[in-house]
């Protein structure tokens, strides 16, 4: 952000991006904190997140007089407006982040006296993406940074999908027994606070991006893949996924299937000149609790073509008409992780990872539900 000959107007818009630092630092640690006593069953952990709740307030009005000052005494212009702008706006958002984070302790406190209901897995692996996600967006406005901005959008999608497969498992608990239901509907609402996390830092990324262009992108659909020709299939009996090498895209779509299929519906992988499981694409999908360690790169020829009834190529030119006969054919347009230079590898795989994510909850997706 450019810096200003008149020294005081410098320090009143430093003091606010100290103060959006400080309330969003506030804030992600509150996160971590309300999930922690959760997972621990600590009650005073607990409180100690809700009695935090003001100070996110107080800052919250802090930031509003401060930028609406600014506002009315320097009648500020280009860069500097849509800073103060974007900062008014950012602000009820990271208030809202803190509100949620103490609904999630409040959550701890009731289930701190039950026993756990299932191991936490998923939640704690959900609240590690959003609060990421929320730390990336604030880097991303505190350093003027787009690409960095448009990077959360997709990691949105891979928080939605693991909320998706915890809302099933934990519909799958309380129809075993009347007995989970209380523990249950309130995991529920841990999950639903997460997924909420993740649509504030997506809001918190739209404004970065709206400070470094002076582009409004909210409601422009970015990081959700375009519905292309799979908007009405959806798999019955199961999905194939096809690529080349069956090294990462295809593995990494299969264990988001599997992951988050209902049952009677198989999921598999092959390629046409498989080349083994990419170390890279292991990793990515551990971060969201899927484990790939095991699997093993598997050629079309190796796979029972009757078990799908759809099939899902990533790879331009690949067309196996004898392959599945019958099945319904599905094209994803999707970079190649393996081609990407050695720098920026890992973000790749990531970015691939949190597409596949929504295509495949999409996909998974009953049509007749919007």
């Amino acid at each position: 952000m450019k810096q200003h000959t008149d020294q005081r107007y410098e320090a009143e818009l430093a003091a606010i991006r100290d103060l959006l630092a400080t309330m969003g630092g506030t804030v992600e640690a509150m996160i971590g904190q309300g999930v922690d006593a959760l997972i621990r069953q600590d009650a005073t952990a607990a409180q100690a997140v809700i009695d935090r709740d003001q100070a996110v307030d107080l800052l919250e009005q802090e930031v509003d007089d401060r930028c609406i000052q600014v506002l009315a005494r320097r009648q500020p212009t280009a860069s500097d407006l849509r800073f103060l702008a974007a900062g008014l706006k950012i602000v009820v958002d990271l208030e809202r982040v803190g509100d949620v984070a103490v609904n999630i302790a409040e959550r701890a406190l009731e289930l701190a006296p039950h026993p756990p209901l299932k191991p936490y897995v998923d939640l704690p692996r959900m609240a590690g993406l959003a609060r990421a996600m929320l730390s990336d967006a604030l880097d991303a406005f505190a350093r003027g940074d787009a690409e960095l901005a448009r990077g959360v959008f997709l990691r949105d999608n891979a928080v939605d999908a693991l909320y998706a497969q915890t809302l099933r498992e934990l519909i799958t608990y309380m129809l075993e027994s009347p007995a989970n239901i209380y523990r249950a509907t309130k995991l529920l609402s841990v999950a639903k606070y997460l997924e909420r996390i993740g649509d504030h830092a997506t809001n918190l990324a739209e404004q970065a991006i709206f400070l470094v262009e002076g582009r409004d992108v909210r409601h422009s659909g970015l990081g959700r893949p375009d519905p292309g020709d799979e908007r009405f299939v959806r798999p019955e009996r199961g999905v194939l996924f096809v690529c080349t090498a069956n090294a990462a895209r295809s593995p990494m779509a299969e264990g988001w299937a599997r992951k988050l299929a209902p049952a009677g519906i198989v999921a598999a992988s092959a390629g046409l000149r498989p080349a083994g499981i990419h170390p890279l694409a292991i990793r990515v999908m551990d971060e969201v609790g899927i484990d790939l360690s095991t699997a093993r790169s598997r050629g079309v020829a190796q796979v029972d073509p009757a078990a799908f009834d759809v099939v899902v190529f990533m790879d331009e030119g690949i067309d196996l008409p004898d392959l599945a006969p019958g099945a319904r054919r599905v094209r994803w347009a999707l970079p190649d992780p393996l081609r990407s230079p050695e720098p920026d590898a890992l973000d790749a795989f990531r970015r691939v990872r949190d597409e596949l994510a929504a295509r495949v909850a999409r996909l998974l997706r009953d049509p007749r539900r919007p």
